[in-house]
């Protein structure tokens, strides 16, 4: 297979993935290992080898390397449907690393975050009341923080029977119903109350946004979170601090023993027959 026959099969697979809905996180790593392959092995089907010494050229984390092989497999596999000499390497063939356990925090540890985002700056603006809010959001939820940070106006539904959210931008591309706890519920009113009195953050699509109608970005919040829990001094004994991430895991180790699983019905954007069923375990409030 010349050079030219590779780099249409890339653009094939990464096509075909994108309107498939998946994420396209290593299409840059991929474009590279074909530049290489095409470089190193010109004419030549693409051997287990020719994989390995390539992800081993530069020093990565173990969980990178494995993350780099398992896509470079899956374009492999798409490779050998047209050229059958091509090899595909076994997915444990690298060491795959074990992931530590989640930092888990406390009420106490939650309850001082929060109270310390009251202060984020600038004072009295709107971003302190948007950090409370979606910082309560992922430990009462479970979202995930780009699903929060994505989350548009028009989605969020606190005047129902049931509080509840609909998550459009999520890992797997597809819709779902969040409902909310009542405690959440109220928070996320308050904040919702002093965004109707900004006159562009009113305006903005997106749900939480600062005074100017601002999406909140990623970065700065991570920044800020890194710095609070720092003047906290929340960390484990191997050093780790908690992360934006760790809010996720917050709600599955507050729930209650013996917590009873109700089923609410509830009407969703899964088309005009159909609905969406929910499953929500009572937990205690995070207020």
């Amino acid at each position: 297979m010349n050079g030219e026959e590779l780099q249409e099969l890339l653009s094939r697979y990464v096509e075909d993935r994108k309107l498939l809905g998946y994420r396209q996180a290593y299409s840059g790593t991929l474009a590279r290992f074909v530049k290489d392959i095409i470089h190193d092995r010109a004419g030549e089907s693409i051997k287990t080898t020719d994989v390995i010494e390539w992800i081993m050229r530069v020093r990565r984390a173990p969980s990178s390397q494995s993350a780099i092989l398992s896509a470079l497999r899956g374009f492999l596999r798409f490779v050998k449907a047209v050229d059958p000499a091509t090899s595909v390497p076994g997915k444990h063939l690298l060491a795959t690393p074990r992931r530590n356990p989640p930092y888990v925090l406390s009420a106490a540890q939650l309850q001082s975050i929060l109270n310390l985002a009251t202060t984020a700056r600038p004072r009295g603006g709107l971003r302190s009341a948007a950090y409370v809010a979606i910082l309560g959001l992922l430990a009462s939820s479970g979202l995930r923080i780009g699903e929060a940070l994505h989350l548009k106006a028009i989605d969020v539904h606190l005047g129902e029977d049931l509080p509840h959210i609909v998550v459009r931008e999520s890992k797997f591309k597809k819709a779902r119903i969040v409902p909310l706890h009542p405690t959440t519920a109220a928070h996320l009113r308050q904040y919702a109350d002093r965004r109707g009195h900004k006159c562009h953050a009113r305006r903005a699509p997106m749900f939480f946004v600062t005074d100017w109608g601002q999406p909140l970005d990623h970065d700065s919040l991570g920044r800020w979170f890194a710095r609070a829990t720092a003047k906290l001094g929340l960390h484990l004994p191997d050093g780790r601090r908690p992360t934006l991430h760790s809010l996720r895991h917050y709600v599955p180790f507050r729930i209650m023993s013996g917590g009873v699983i109700e089923l609410q019905q509830l009407t969703g954007d899964c088309g005009p027959s159909k609905r969406c069923a929910q499953a929500i375990t009572r937990y205690n409030s995070v207020a």
